[in-house]
């Protein structure tokens, strides 16, 4: 009986083996096939040779001997407060008001929006369905504009910003730097935010609570930031000319140079206020040109990022200029120019917007609830 159970266990251990391996290999087909066609000179691509970056910043893209695999889900979800007046016309483009009017957040194990009525909806995340009972305890007033603040929801109504305690909404009676833009990362000592220029450049802000000063640095442009043992970990890109991407390690934030209130949010001769931080209080631990990467986090024992590279978005680990694909995520383009990503206990979240489907504003998300990966397109299916 012992030696019965012992080969069932043995089969099945084998078999498990052969499907993970079969999955590796498929994997490594897709890409090597994918970037075959996508390269214009006479070379061959394999696995350990995806694409070499031509710039002065050489990188290698490869595919990993570590696949991870990830449950992926693509669902749509309607504007529950769409109303006809929000549809495209040949006047103007009302129709990007059917998207919430600011980036979404996780709070009580549910995604919460804000629509244009200034009225929140809210989707459990093990159904995505409306938790209505929140809703209604929530819409009590009109609100422009909403963020997670100091671990509670936090919301813009009128001038004034307001705490949900559980119960209510209160006055937050504490100095918050934001109005109408969303927050890139919060500890208890910074609120961390920024701006973005474009192609002249970008600024991160870290708000210190204490002191109510703001200090700064030029981050082309912030979407992540991962704290670690050596500090803040910034992630930027930008898609303009041929991409680009970079973390700087910003050991002190305080060491960075002292913003005055009036030149938050502004240029400098028409270069974003960060490029006259001469500071030098970080770290460059990636600058690559000619790739995007939109995102990181931790899964696991491991620092992932979201990259976007030859019309195609993917999950990587990045070893000193190795770019490792771990994942296709959902072998598709995924173009996103602003994303934002932030932690939520165990859920990770990442607001994307696409200019062209809905301007400024958030279009998509991405939920990462461990090795489950959930992709929620507002009213119709924004893949490409």
């Amino acid at each position: 009986m012992i030696k019965k159970h012992l080969y069932i266990l043995l089969f099945f251990g084998f078999s498990i083996s052969v499907f993970t391996q079969n999955k590796q290999l498929n994997f490594e087909k897709q890409l090597v096939d994918y970037f075959q066609k996508q390269n214009w000179d006479e070379v061959t691509v394999t696995r350990n040779n995806l694409y070499t970056s031509p710039f002065k910043e050489k990188f290698n893209v490869s595919v990993s001997k570590n696949f991870i695999e990830f449950d992926t889900t693509h669902i749509v979800i309607k504007n529950p407060y769409f109303a006809d007046k929000y549809k495209e016309t040949e006047a103007n483009k009302d129709y990007v008001k059917n998207f919430p009017k600011s980036f979404s957040v996780i709070y009580e194990n549910s995604l919460v929006s804000l629509f244009e009525n200034g009225q929140f909806a809210c989707f459990k995340l093990d159904s995505f369905e409306r938790n209505t009972e929140l809703e209604n305890r929530l819409n009590t007033k009109r609100f422009e504009y909403h963020w997670i603040i100091d671990k509670q929801l936090g919301a813009l109504s009128g001038n004034l910003i307001y705490k949900w305690n559980g119960n209510k909404w209160v006055k937050y009676k504490d100095y918050f730097p934001l109005k109408n833009q969303p927050k890139l990362f919060e500890d208890d000592e910074f609120v961390v935010y920024g701006d973005c220029h474009g192609e002249w450049g970008g600024t991160v802000y870290f708000y210190d609570k204490k002191s109510s000063k703001t200090f700064f640095t030029e981050s082309t442009c912030a979407n992540s930031i991962i704290k670690d043992k050596n500090g803040y970990n910034v992630m930027a890109h930008l898609g303009h000319g041929g991409g680009s991407t970079e973390i700087k390690t910003i050991a002190n934030p305080k060491n960075l140079t002292l913003a005055k209130p009036s030149e938050i949010g502004k240029t400098v001769n028409g270069e974003a206020l960060g490029y006259i931080d001469q500071s030098n209080a970080y770290n460059k631990k990636i600058d690559f040109y000619g790739v995007q990467i939109f995102s990181s986090f931790k899964y696991q024992d491991k620092e992932l990022f979201i990259v976007h590279l030859s019309d195609l978005t993917f999950l990587a680990e990045i070893k000193g200029n190795e770019i490792e694909i771990v994942n296709p995520l959902f072998f598709s383009d995924l173009y996103t120019h602003d994303p934002i990503t932030n932690h939520y206990g165990n859920y990770i979240l990442m607001n994307l917007d696409h200019y062209g489907t809905g301007l400024n504003r958030e279009i998509s998300v991405l939920i990462i609830d461990g090795n489950r990966i959930i992709k929620v397109d507002w009213n119709e299916n924004h893949s490409r």
